[in-house]
Formats: C-alpha cells, structure tokens, sequence
C-alpha cells in the first residue's frame, strides 16, 4: 500500500496522477472508476490547489531576493534597500545656435526662457516638441546681434504640479507623480509657505544622507510598485520635515525616450524677448544645429536593476577605484552600454591627478562635448579632491573578417544551410567572447575553430583580415590627423627595407575617398608607399595620379599614422555641391567660396592590414574592438580560395557609412580596469 504522495512533481497533470495513485491504493477506492465519476472533478480541483499554491510559494521564494526576482516592483523594491533608484527615461538632447539681429541699439540682453519650444522635424511620420529647460541670457555683440550658443533643448512636454501639504491625510510626505515617462534627471521641486505666500524655496534631490542636517532642505526620489515615481520629504532629522498648509510645486519633463533620437534639423516656434521689450518673431531668428539629438533612452530595465543596485551600493557614494567611476557613471549617466575607467598614470607617458573614462553607448553614437561636460561635473562630487574625471569617447577599432568556407558536396548540407549555420556560430562565438567591448581581444584561432564546428560538412576555412579605422576630420580646418591600430602592420617586401626607397613595394593600408579645399572637385584617397610614407592620389581611368608625396607618415612597428597637414571639406559620399569653385575638372583645383554650405560630420575610413591577424589586442583599456559583419563565401572542396593576404584588393570606400557589427548583448556588462593614483 501507498501511504504516501510524491511531492517532487509540482506540475497539474503530475499532481493529479499522483493524487489518483494514492487513493487507488487505498481500500476504500478498490476497483474505483476515477475518470468517469465526479471524483475527477475533485481531483481537478485538488490538483489545482496544490499546483496554485506550488507556483505562489515559488514567487514568493524567488521574489525574495534580488537576483532571483521576475518582477519589476520586487527588483525596485530590493534596489530600494540598497540605496539605489531605477533610472526613468531619458530625453534626448540637442546642441543648436540661436541668432537675431538686434532691432534696438539700445537694448543690452536677451533671454531665451525655460519652456521655448522647438518642433523638430518628422521622425518616421511623427513631430517632436524640444524645449529649453533653463532661462538663458546673452548680451549684444560686437556686431549687433544676439547669438545663443550651445543652447541645449531637450525633447519633451514640460509638465507641472501642486500639492498642498495635509498631515493629517498624508503623514509619511509622500507625493506620487501620475505621469509614467518622467525624465526625473529634469524634476524640480520647490515650496511655498501657502498658496497666498508665492516665495519659493529649491528643495535639492539627494542620495546620499551623510551631510543631510535636519533644516536641509531636500527630497528623496523613489518608484513605487505601479511604476509611478514619488517624492518624499525628511522628518527634521535627516532633511527638512513639511508643515501643514506649504504647497509643492513640481515641475519636470515627460518625455518619449529614444524615438526622438537622430533629429538634425529644428523650428523655432516661440518668441525672443530682449531687455527693451522688443519682440523676435521665429522669421526673424536663425537657427543651426550643432548636435543632433542623441542620448534618448528607455527606463531601466529589470536585469540592469539587479545588475547596477549592488555595484552602485558598493560604491558607497564616492569614487576612488576605477570600478567605483564605472559604476557611478553607469548610474548617472543611463545610455552607456559599457563604461572603463582607470588612471592616467597607466598612459605612456602618465598623467598624473586624472582618471579616464571611456563611455559606450546603447546607440552607438558618440557624446558631444556638453553631455562629456556634465557627466564629468557630475562624477566630481563622488570624486577625492586631488582626482579630475575626464570622459573621452571610445576607440573605436573594427575587425573586417572575409570567411571562406570550403564544404564536402557529398555531407548532405547546401551551401545556403551552411552558409546559415556559419553565420550562427560567428554570433555564438561572439556572445561567448565578448567581442564589441572593452578590453576584448581577436583570436583568429577560436574564430575558425567556431566556424569549422558551424556544420559537419565544413572542411575548410580560410580569413582575410583587415583592420579599419575611421578618421573624423573638422570640416574646412587644416589640421593633422592620428590614429593608431594598436598592433604591427604587414611588411610587403622586407627584402626591400633596406633599399633607398626606389624600389616600389605594395601599399598596405588605403583610405576612402576625401575632397579638400585646394581640389574641391576631385574625389582623392591617401596609401602608404611601404616606407614610412603617406601619399594622396586620385584616379583618371586606370591610372593614379599622385598629388602629394609625403602626406603624412606611417609607423608600422606600432600601426600609428598621421595624415596631415591638410583641409577637408568632404569625404564619401559626403560631398560639398555648394560654396566651391572648382577651376579645372581633371585635377579638381579650385576654392572655397562660402564654408558655411559645406557638410560636417564627415569621416574617412582606413583600412590596414596587420602584421599578425591571429591576434588582435585592445591597444588601451578605452579601446573597443568591434567585429564588422563579415562576407561568407561557402565553395565546394577543391575550389582555390583567395590570398589570406588581401595585397591590391582593399575596399575602404564600402565602408563610408561605419559598417554593421556583429550584436553582443552587453545588459548587465560594466568593464573595468584597476586604475592606481
């Protein structure tokens, strides 16, 4: 006789088996039809029971701690405890110059208020309204006019409330804000003694309560369990406590996130106001945009929570260690993929009194100058005085791998299967490396060896690997520009080192194709001669024509060049057609006439080829090595695979536009480096 259940199994048709076990080894139920009575029934419902309150013991247990939660509340609530408050969305950001000509000699200033708005132009079908989040005045210049530069608007609706503080109906000073996609970095609080008394007093938004005295003025942000975000007040200990009757008056910025990101071009939809009362009219101001608008992100997600609340809780508020300014960057600054910090003394030659850190965004994109600013200021209040924070952007260094994938026709696999089952292992391979960040490094060998394994059929795998780095130029500027592989470039001819140069040995690296200001008419490229040498050039049929012969230099040794001087005013496909004038059409002489129709965010592709492609190292701890997508070739045994040495077959140009890379998950990833001071 069975006088006891199984209870391991915790699934609805398990449970009820087992229960219907049980009782046929009772004697009561001999010989029982348990299917075709109303006992089934009650089994059901036993089954469900115990499968009900299986399944809720489980949350329970699960939502009990932080890494094991489900929940999005669970992990805010347990975030909560450390000290640690989920970021909201984030606005998206623009940089643009706003300029009138002064109307009234007399008048001295002009204030661009907080809340002009802008409407930008349609991002797939949709408009979206950037506002100025602070007034902002500039005198009259030299010349007359009013210019606002670097005017930051951000994109969004500008939303306030009011609350009247009643003891009696809310004693824990808690203030719920109803709307859902809050920016909170934009919140402003303030307190009035009573609705009859207008003067307001700033109440500042804090984390860390270490120099909180009972008459700071202060708030406390937190989620709550619906998703809402709620301020709350101090209790005369720890920051001020409120008084029956002061009114709150909130203000912040509701916002749509990273959809509004990538908007070039904007419309001044307000009105200037100088010190005379005289009015502009949006005809009257002109608008450019220097930055586009970038940093756009979505709320915090559940497994960055778990991810960033016990790093930033062991921060303890201050950064002394590279992985304290990772992770505090990480938290302050919510579009950053991947962050890594250390120390200027680890640079050849060293820096003392700086710690760098390089920020990888979600986008992709790189920080302008202001976003750099402000997450430096920010990173200076969790800094020890001795110590200057400096946010750099990345460097960016791209592996271009050509597969060639020899197969046996006989395997039973086509070339399309394979061909599939090869791209597949390459993304496997890359998740299980962590290619696409920082501090990574390309092995040639593991790359293979996961494509080999991609399918049975494959015999045979060949790489042609390059190497490509962008130069960003500013436009119309004579400027020298250098960067760096990080790693040995190939020797063409080595027998010829020692020659005077006369010899011809094959170029191994080409870049895209750029226009400058003395030939705004011809597309030219710059190669290396093999001794050390850069060199411009354009084509006319088949034939390079040389333009200059020492256009910059090349160290192989180290895969640093430096091309320059020299003035670009184009580059790709990214071309000016206006404000040049070009004097002869087969050499592309000619002038800038007006450089203020000339296109910006230009960028040159570079394409190198290294000395050893079985490995590739991350040459600073701020570089990234990024695998391009690569081109797979799939061929039946037998057919002659191309040189692993591409020699006269380099194609930068491909790369005008930065390639696609092969996606890494990077959720709950924060590099770091051991940073000494």
């Amino acid at each position: 006789m069975v006088d006891r259940l199984r209870v391991t199994e915790l699934d609805f048709d398990t449970i009820k088996t087992n229960l219907k076990s049980f009782l046929q080894q009772q004697d009561e139920f001999t010989d029982y039809d348990f299917d075709g009575s109303g006992m089934s029934i009650l089994l059901d419902i036993l089954a469900y029971n115990t499968h009900y309150n299986a399944y809720y013991l489980n949350m329970v247990a699960n939502e009990s701690f932080l890494d094991t939660a489900l929940l999005r509340e669970s992990a805010v609530s347990h975030a909560k405890t450390l000290g640690y408050t989920p970021h909201s969305k984030r606005s998206p950001t623009a940089t643009i110059t706003l300029t009138a000509n002064v109307a009234n000699l007399h008048a001295g200033t002009c204030t661009v208020e907080e809340g002009y708005s802008f409407l930008s132009d349609q991002i797939d079908g949709k408009s979206y309204n950037f506002v100025v989040l602070k007034d902002t005045t500039v005198t009259k210049t030299d010349q007359g006019q009013y210019v606002f530069t670097n005017l930051a608007i951000n994109e969004g609706q500008l939303v306030t409330n009011q609350f009247t503080f009643v003891e009696s109906s809310n004693p824990k000073q808690v203030f719920t804000l109803p709307d859902k996609d809050i920016d909170t970095t934009t919140i402003k609080v303030s307190v009035q003694d009573s609705l009859s008394n207008t003067a307001l007093k700033i109440y500042t938004k804090v984390d860390d309560t270490l120099d909180v005295t009972g008459t700071s003025e202060v708030y406390f942000l937190n989620e709550n369990r619906d998703g809402n975000y709620e301020i709350y007040f101090g209790n005369d200990s720890v920051g001020r406590k409120l008084t029956d009757g002061e009114v709150i008056d909130l203000e912040y910025l509701v916002t749509s996130g990273p959809e509004a990101n990538n908007n070039s071009r904007f419309s001044f939809i307000g009105r200037m106001t100088d010190s005379l009362g005289q009015v502009y009219p949006p005809v009257s101001v002109n608008l450019t945009v220097k930055d586009k608008s970038q940093q756009g992100d979505a709320a915090e997600s559940i497994e960055s929570i778990k991810y960033n609340a016990p790093r930033y809780y062991s921060a303890q508020y201050r950064a002394v260690t590279a992985q304290d300014y990772a992770i505090i960057t990480k938290n302050i600054y919510s579009n950053a993929s991947s962050v890594v910090a250390y120390g200027g003394d680890s640079l050849n030659p060293p820096i003392y009194g700086k710690v760098y850190i390089a920020i990888k965004t979600k986008t992709g994109s790189l920080l302008n100058d202001q976003t750099k600013k402000s997450i430096a200021a920010d990173l200076r209040g969790y800094a020890m005085a001795s110590i200057d924070p400096v946010v750099i952007d990345p460097e960016n260094v791209y592996i271009y791998p050509k597969v060639f994938v020899q197969y046996d026709t006989g395997c039973g696999s086509d070339t399309s299967t394979i061909k599939t089952n090869v791209s597949q292992a390459i993304e496997d391979w890359a998740t299980q490396t962590e290619i696409n960040n920082f501090n990574s490094t390309f092995r040639s060998s593991q790359f293979e060896k996961a494509i080999t394994l991609a399918d049975k059929c494959v015999s045979d795998v060949s790489l042609q690997t390059t190497i490509l780095r962008y130069i960003r130029p500013t436009t119309n500027q004579t400027n020298t520009y250098t960067i760096s592989t990080g790693s040995a470039l190939y020797n063409s001819a080595p027998s010829k080192d020692g020659g005077d140069g006369s010899n011809p040995k094959e170029p191994i690296l080409l870049s895209g194709s750029f226009r400058t200001a003395d030939r705004p008419g011809v597309d030219q490229q710059f190669e290396d001669d093999g001794y050390g040498n850069l060199r411009t050039y354009y084509n006319t049929g088949t034939r390079k024509i040389y333009t200059n012969n020492a256009a910059g230099t090349c160290n192989y040794d180290t895969g640093e060049i430096a091309f320059g001087p020299v003035s670009i005013i184009g580059a790709g496909a990214n071309i000016a057609t206006a404000g040049i004038n070009v004097t002869n059409n087969t050499t592309g002489a000619g002038s800038v006439t007006d450089s203020t129709l000339l296109p910006v965010d230009l960028q040159i592709p570079v394409q190198f080829i290294p000395a050893n492609s079985n490995s590739i190292p991350a040459s600073t701890p701020g570089t990234i090595i990024n695998i391009v997508l690569p081109e797979i070739t799939v061929a039946p045994v037998g057919t002659a695979p191309p040189p692993t040495i591409p020699l006269n077959s380099l194609t930068p140009r491909v790369f005008d536009q930065t390639p696609s890379t092969i996606e890494v998950s990077t959720t709950s990833t924060t590099n770091l480096t051991t940073a000494s001071y």
